[in-house]
């Protein structure tokens, strides 16, 4: 992330409670990082492309089938931060940096990363710390979870920093996280286990994030993470080879494709094998508007996500009868959809257009601005202001948000409760914020 990030989230985080937590109840829990997620998306700090968080979420899914009595519904989050890092917050939420996904070898390597963030979860580690203190204000939450984010350079010194607004008895507390590190790997490793995986990923991806890292200077006695080797020498299982296939494939190459310029997608694609290395390209060259080149690329590639890519790039150069088959039957990713209901819309098709991209709304701008439209077009104003709430809230066009904002809170009769309090959320999180 770059460095205005880091200086835009302190201020919201001291915003989180105006009240000492005394214990941390599932409803605090929820609360908190429903708001802590509001903000990141202020930023555009969550990725929701389909092509890359439908195979994380599939992975959660899967280990999460395997937890005896799991205590959240574990949800996954894409970061738009390029160190290999990953973090969790209370409940249930887990997020992998983008960096992370290009930094692992296979599916396995990557379920290893997100079973051990599920130890922290399942485990209530950030919970119960919280409950183990006399006062945690929000000066103290702010810390904690700025530490998380504040992890570029190095994750374990990153880390540390999750502890240093903590106060006096600061070495028991990091005596205490160094614990939290190692049930959190032993947890991840057996779910690793039973859930089918090799149990191997994690010792492999530790040790190529050893030699990746370089270790560090600082003394494991003022980390948060344990050194690196040290967690190394707690796993114990042999580590075999990676076994990358073709779903870490697409999902390496959708990253590559999506998230990195083009020079840089030129550079990776080198390693990448075909088909593989045409998607990761055709991809990037559609974010360039270079559709020609793009199809070339695509064409012949019997993969869904290069049969949807035709159809958005078919569209985008203005071929919507040959892009609609394409994008109705291979059609996942917000892109795809907007396109479709846009072709729907042109037919008259009002209600199918908003259905086709419902799924993504609070998530993809473009997709709140449409729904907004549409919503008007149907005759539901109270809808089509929640949509252009969000639209303008992701955009940061604070006055027009606050318009919008307002105006759905006028026909909160006609809003589920949700809703009214996400809008309740916007308006508080704006109030401090220089219109626009």
């Amino acid at each position: 992330m770059k460095m205005i990030r880091h200086i835009l989230i302190i201020p919201f985080l001291f915003m989180l409670t105006s009240s000492a937590l005394h214990a941390m109840s599932y409803e605090d829990e929820r609360k908190i990082s429903e708001e802590f997620i509001t903000f990141l998306n202020s930023q555009n700090l969550i990725i929701y492309d389909h092509e890359i968080t439908w195979t994380l979420q599939m992975l959660t899914d899967r280990l999460a089938d395997h937890i005896d009595s799991p205590i959240y519904p574990f949800k996954i989050h894409a970061v738009r931060d390029y160190s290999v890092n990953a973090f969790a917050i209370p409940d249930g939420h887990v997020f992998i940096n983008v960096g992370t996904i290009l930094f692992i070898e296979d599916l396995d390597e990557l379920a290893g990363v997100i079973a051990h963030e599920m130890g922290h979860g399942q485990l209530r580690h950030i919970a119960r710390y919280f409950e183990t203190q006399k006062k945690i204000s929000a000066a103290s939450i702010a810390g904690i979870i700025a530490g998380t984010l504040l992890s570029a350079a190095n994750p374990e010194i990153g880390a540390a920093l999750v502890y240093s607004s903590m106060g006096d008895g600061e070495n028991i507390k990091l005596a205490y996280s160094r614990q939290n590190e190692y049930e959190a790997d032993e947890f991840g490793s057996n779910l690793l286990k039973t859930s089918g995986f090799d149990p191997s990923a994690m010792m492999r991806f530790l040790i190529r994030l050893q030699t990746f890292s370089g270790g560090s200077s600082m003394p494991e006695y003022f980390l948060t993470h344990p050194y690196t080797r040290n967690r190394i020498a707690s796993v114990s299982t042999q580590s075999d080879e990676p076994r990358p296939d073709a779903n870490y494939w697409t999902l390496y190459a959708s990253t590559v494709g999506l998230m990195l310029s083009g020079k840089e997608v030129q550079i990776r694609s080198k390693s990448i094998p075909e088909p593989y290395r045409s998607l990761a390209l055709g991809i990037s060259k559609t974010l360039t508007k270079e559709h020609e080149e793009a199809l070339a690329l695509l064409d012949g590639i019997d993969l869904s996500r290069a049969y949807e890519y035709k159809g958005i790039n078919l569209f985008l150069a203005g071929r919507k009868g040959e892009s609609y088959p394409y994008l109705k039957d291979y059609g996942r990713s917000a892109q795809a959809k907007i396109a479709l209901s846009e072709i729907m819309e042109e037919r008259g098709e009002l209600n199918p257009a908003i259905a086709a991209i419902l799924p993504y709304q609070k998530q993809e701008a473009l997709a709140d601005y449409r729904l907004g439209t549409l919503y008007e077009k149907v005759s539901k104003p109270a809808l089509s202001h929640v949509s252009f709430a969000r639209y303008f809230f992701k955009t940061q066009k604070i006055k027009a948000c606050i318009y919008h904002t307002e105006k759905a809170l006028e026909l909160k009769r006609e809003l589920d409760k949700d809703t009214i309090e996400e809008m309740e959320e916007m308006k508080k999180l704006l109030r401090n914020r220089t219109p626009s």
